[in-house]
């Protein structure tokens, strides 16, 4: 979220045609597309690589849950009854 800090934590539209604009000045018009091109075909291949992983796990996961015996619930920490606050000697001598 902190890179974002600039844009004040949400992304507006203004926020999106600043970014829009300093791209087309980076790249230029004419390799913009190219870009833009390239840009996408990265993500679908992060995304493919990700669902492949996650299945991957999910496939896995079965297998690894029936090797374990399964476990007792976590007992609940009982803690101990709290104590009546006492008065300290001086506020006795008070009253």
């Amino acid at each position: 979220m902190t890179v974002f800090a600039f844009f004040g934590g949400m992304t507006g539209g203004g926020e999106i045609v600043l970014v829009l604009l300093v791209a087309l000045l980076l790249f230029g018009a004419k390799s913009l597309p190219e870009v833009a091109r390239t840009i996408g075909k990265t993500l679908e291949q992060i995304r493919r690589a990700a669902n492949e992983v996650r299945d991957e796990v999910m496939k896995a996961e079965p297998e690894l849950m029936k090797d374990d015996p399964p476990r007792p619930p976590t007992p609940t920490p009982v803690l101990p009854e709290p104590k009546p606050p006492q008065e300290d000697e001086d506020e006795r001598v008070a009253r």
